[in-house]
């Protein structure tokens, strides 16, 4: 017992130093300290419904679990209050606004800028999350054309097209303006993943040694036949389409800037904590890195062209000096991102005055509105 309890005592010490020389490593070489593979496991297939096309796919409402919440408006998060009772701010985005990957819903950026809300006084407001991993900006357009007026939003924001770009990017000339994620893509997001790589996942060794033996693949190519320019139309013509559903409620409407972790040309300081971040970074941006930078650019000028405000959270997180411990990979945030990402919301939102402002329902924007729909 004495023998088998002193090699016991060994091991652990041993299985320590290993572990604490991998993490003294991994932040001498790639600039960032380490933090956990573990991710959080959504039960997709509980929450995510099949619907008739063209939706595809619908959120259960009312569902619940340990890990998400769907509310009454097939939205992420708790149950809101009676409507009427307080003011609303409604994001309408894609997979790092639902929270993929985190454990807890109160790591996600609206439990978080709610809780902002809160501690600043500003009660009466509540916060509708529409990140939904599975949409692109076709079927954001759609499922709100027949949604946005149950929830009558203060404050709409927009973070969308980048699943289309995906989608554009992957398909090749198999892509069309109906193209959605195939069933078996949305269905295979609920991984079963075993204890004990759960476990190892929390071990900077096992992550060196993990990327020394093996290598991650990215998504394959349907072939090289992208059609940008009709991506780039589509994803126009729907952020077009929700600013009109937003203002024909009367509500604020704004543009966010998606973020990532990359630069249009990083340096040898950056590239090394992008590979801390994600292994195969390189490729994911020598392939498709400049198409997400170039979406950007064309989101800037829809803001213009339709005269809305744009929160610039690339901006605003490029000069974050933290800014490589802010993702999980080269675009989703981690639970510090999501409190970096509503601080900014919150302050940039409180610079244009809206947190304070009185909801109108504007009679002659929604005359401009229907003039518009008319002509």
């Amino acid at each position: 017992m004495t023998t088998l309890f002193g090699f016991l005592i060994s091991f652990i010490g041993i299985a320590a130093t290993i572990e604490i020389a991998a993490r003294i490593y991994f932040r001498q070489h790639f600039g960032i300290p380490f933090r956990s593979r573990m991710i959080g496991e959504y039960p997709y297939n509980s929450f995510i419904k099949m619907v008739p096309s063209p939706l595809h796919y619908r959120f259960v409402k009312g569902f619940r679990s340990k890990m998400v919440k769907i509310n009454r408006f097939g939205c992420r998060g708790p149950e809101p209050a009676p409507t009427g009772e307080k003011k609303r701010l409604l994001l309408i985005g894609e997979s790092n606004f639902f929270g993929v990957k985190l454990h807890r819903e109160s790591e996600v950026w609206d439990a978080r800028l709610q809780a902002l809300l809160r501690r600043f006084g500003d009660h009466n407001w509540e916060i509708i999350n529409a990140g939904n991993p599975t949409y692109n900006s076709n079927q954001h357009r759609l499922y709100w054309e027949s949604e946005i007026a149950a929830v009558k939003p203060d404050i709409v924001l927009f973070c969308i097209g980048f699943n289309d770009l995906s989608q554009a990017w992957m398909m090749g000339s198999k892509w069309t303006s109906e193209t959605v994620w195939p069933e078996k893509f949305i269905m295979a997001l609920e991984r079963k993943i075993p204890f004990t790589k759960h476990l190892l996942g929390s071990f900077c060794s096992y992550l060196l040694l993990r990327r020394a033996s093996s290598e991650r693949q990215g998504f394959p190519r349907w072939d090289e036949d992208f059609k940008w320019q009709r991506c780039l139309s589509q994803i126009d013509d729907n952020y077009c389409a929700l600013n009109d559903l937003g203002k024909a409620q009367g509500a604020q409407v704004a543009i966010i800037i998606n973020s990532f972790a990359y630069d249009p040309e990083p340096s040898p300081t950056e590239a090394r904590r992008l590979e801390g971040i994600q292994a195969n970074w390189h490729t994911f941006f020598t392939e498709r890195g400049i198409y997400d930078r170039a979406l950007v650019d064309e989101i800037r000028k829809i803001s213009g062209k339709l005269e809305i405000p744009c929160i610039d959270l690339l901006g605003s997180l490029a000069h974050n000096p933290r800014r490589h411990e802010l993702y999980f990979d080269m675009a989703h945030f981690n639970d510090a991102g999501m409190r970096v990402v509503a601080r900014t919301l919150y302050h940039e939102i409180e610079k244009l005055g809206w947190w304070k402002a009185e909801k109108s329902r504007a009679k002659g924007q929604i005359e401009q509105i229907e003039q518009k729909k008319e002509t």
